[in-house]
């Protein structure tokens, strides 16, 4: 079953890098790099609404969607905006190999750091000394995408 989520987890990847090119290029022929991000998000909003009435669950009641923290009703919008901006702006100054490199590396580092302390609900697990070196050699990989 790993095998199927690793391959599906690969996948979204692939979807990533497409959706930085596609903005990218949008950015280009609009004249303006805030536009796709605007564009992705009311296209999100629409194919997310069309998921919930395809994927019909219960609603959960108004007093158990107020139990979770304020700022995880912002977070998922606001973070998602600044994902996407910094990408259409960023990737014609680095390329995508670069880009997706460092975003990657980036989560990778916040992921480990994330799950040692237990950060954003995620279950503790240590970071041990194979997970340093596989930081290490991520930097070092994205190191030599970018200056070679």
């Amino acid at each position: 079953m790993f095998v199927i989520f690793a391959l599906l987890a690969f996948g979204c990847g692939t979807l990533l890098v497409m959706q930085v090119g596609a903005n990218n290029i949008l950015s280009r022929h609009l004249g303006n790099p805030y536009l796709p991000t605007a564009a992705s998000m009311v296209v999100g909003l629409v194919v997310t609404s069309l998921l919930l009435a395809v994927v019909h669950r219960p609603w959960p009641l108004a007093a158990v969607a107020r139990t979770a923290p304020w700022w995880t009703w912002l977070a998922g919008g606001v973070l998602g905006t600044v994902y996407l901006t910094a990408n259409v702006l960023l990737a014609p100054k680095l390329g995508a190999a670069a880009l997706v490199g460092l975003v990657v590396t980036g989560q990778l580092l916040f992921s480990v750091l994330a799950d040692q302390y237990g950060w954003l609900g995620f279950e503790q697990h240590p970071a041990s000394l194979w997970r340093y070196v596989g930081c290490a050699l991520m930097m070092l990989g994205v190191t030599l995408i970018s200056r070679f």
